[in-house]
């Protein structure tokens, strides 16, 4: 018999991953466990907003008892939107593994949870935990069916912190056509090198890195070049031309805004002063206001069901909107804050739906905000309420760390049809996806590049973008933002 788990991440990384199944064989008589002892308990999954069960019965074993301890049938309660929680005395070490089961008959129900998670199953012998069994428990369950290898605790096939470190831009979409099916969320990085790779999103937090038999790709978009390398400032990506597949925005460092249309696997972009693609669009010429753009969300802010709206934070700390950008153009610019101060200090922006409120009927996309100061603020609905009504996201990691986020990207990566999962890379090369990412609370942390030997400590916190070369060549009249 083994025991079918992922690779270890520690009690607190890993808290919300803590359970693990069993595979066994036949006995002396040749049977198996289920035909010698009848069917199982029932695995049962919980959506987090339903971690407050009833009928609820608590099983363990404490210290070198005999006879199980069983405490219910109660009710559970959630916590932090990961976990449940029972109150039941008694429950000291030994009982790890213990079974939440719903609707117990006296003889099986409904396995809803297993004693462990936070704090390894709670600090208190009258209080227990068990993380919540979400999809990665059926995904478990279905690899130790199969006898497969179970997901590792990283993805480091996505390669090294060393690598990631190079990682100067990202861009969530639906680009790869196995993902245009399903309208599923896939990622372009611009590396500091000029080269633009597309990694196609698995639909489990993650990218398919290389190539493998009936998967997709990762693809190169261009290869190391010069006009990426040294002129291309902010990218973002939506539906702004039309089509199954999303479209690359670049906006350059002399102001130039251009749209590539319909980015797929088999898109090559250019690579110097002199090619263009044949279907380009040239949104706003050289020179033009745009130079002073210094971040860039896109989302569904304009009232209808395509990402084609734009937030856009000026040097000056203006931000504006534009909604239902086109081959034709920019339209209908509307200011959603006057310059000022505070938004000067956002650091990275990036748009989504992280609320869950939105759909094509009413679609109510959301402005997350990482602040140089570390401090992550959501802005939900912009469409209805602008960039005045701010929610702080609560992070467990805190200011400081985030303080080294260094690129954002929201998208779909998940399971569900809400673009709630945020990529971040960090300032030592580390890149982790946040799934099921709330307005309020910062989702589930999946490592898929693990940090470099590196401290994130000993990395500079943000001060600014000082890849941008205006900031070294330009002077202070460029900051001047004028209409």
């Amino acid at each position: 018999m083994n025991t079918v788990t992922g690779q270890p991440l520690g009690p607190v990384k890993g808290d919300d991953l803590d359970f693990a199944f069993l595979r066994s064989g036949p006995n002396a008589k040749g049977q198996f466990l289920e035909d010698a002892t009848g069917t199982g308990n029932k695995l049962t999954t919980i959506h987090f907003s339903e971690l407050a069960q009833k009928n609820v019965s608590l099983f363990g074993f404490p210290g070198d008892s005999k006879a199980p301890l069983v405490c219910g049938p109660t009710t559970t309660s959630g916590y932090s939107d990961r976990f449940l929680k029972i109150a039941c005395n008694g429950y000291a070490p030994g009982v790890s593994g213990g079974p939440f089961l719903r609707n117990f008959d006296g003889r099986r129900g409904e396995i809803i949870g297993v004693i462990g998670g936070y704090k390894t199953g709670g600090p208190t012998n009258d209080v227990s935990y068990s993380s919540q069994f979400d999809g990665e428990v059926t995904r478990l369950f279905n690899q130790a069916v199969k006898n497969e290898t179970p997901d590792q605790g990283t993805r480091s096939e996505l390669g090294t912190a060393g690598l990631w470190k190079h990682a100067v831009g990202a861009a969530a979409g639906t680009f790869h056509t196995s993902s245009q099916q399903n309208g599923d969320s896939d990622l372009i990085v611009r590396w500091d090198d000029g080269e633009v790779t597309l990694y196609p999103g698995d639909q489990n937090f993650g990218f398919y890195p290389g190539c493998q038999k009936d998967m997709p790709c990762e693809t190169q978009l261009a290869k190391p070049n010069d006009l990426f390398k040294k002129y291309a400032d902010l990218i973002t990506a939506g539906d702004y031309a039309g089509g199954a597949a999303y479209d690359l925005l670049v906006k350059w460092v002399d102001g130039e805004v251009t749209i590539y249309p319909d980015i797929d696997q088999n898109t090559k972009l250019p690579t110097s002063l002199d090619q263009h693609l044949p279907n380009e669009i040239t949104v706003a010429p050289a020179d033009s206001v745009w130079k002073y753009a210094r971040g860039i969300a896109t989302g569904k802010y304009g009232g209808n069901r395509w990402p084609d709206d734009l937030i856009v934070r000026w040097n000056d700390g203006e931000i504006t909107k534009y909604v239902d950008v086109d081959g034709a153009g920019l339209h209908a610019e509307e200011q959603l804050a006057a310059p000022n101060d505070l938004w000067q200090s956002a650091a990275l922006i990036t748009g989504g739906d992280f609320d869950g409120d939105s759909n094509d009927t009413t679609p109510n996309h959301d402005l997350l905000v990482v602040w140089k100061s570390g401090k992550v603020s959501m802005y939900p609905d912009v469409r209805v309420g602008g960039v005045q009504s701010e929610t702080v996201v609560s992070t467990a990691e805190g200011n400081d760390t985030w303080t080294h986020a260094r690129v954002i990207a929201a998208g779909e990566y998940g399971m569900n049809d809400w673009e709630d999962d945020l990529f971040v890379r960090w300032s030592d090369g580390e890149v982790t996806m946040y799934g099921n990412t709330q307005a309020s609370a910062m989702g589930r942390e999946y490592v898929l590049v693990p940090p470099s030997p590196l401290l994130r400590a000993d990395a500079p916190p943000i001060v600014g973008r000082p890849e941008d070369p205006c900031a070294v060549v330009c002077g202070p009249e460029l900051y001047r933002r004028t209409h």
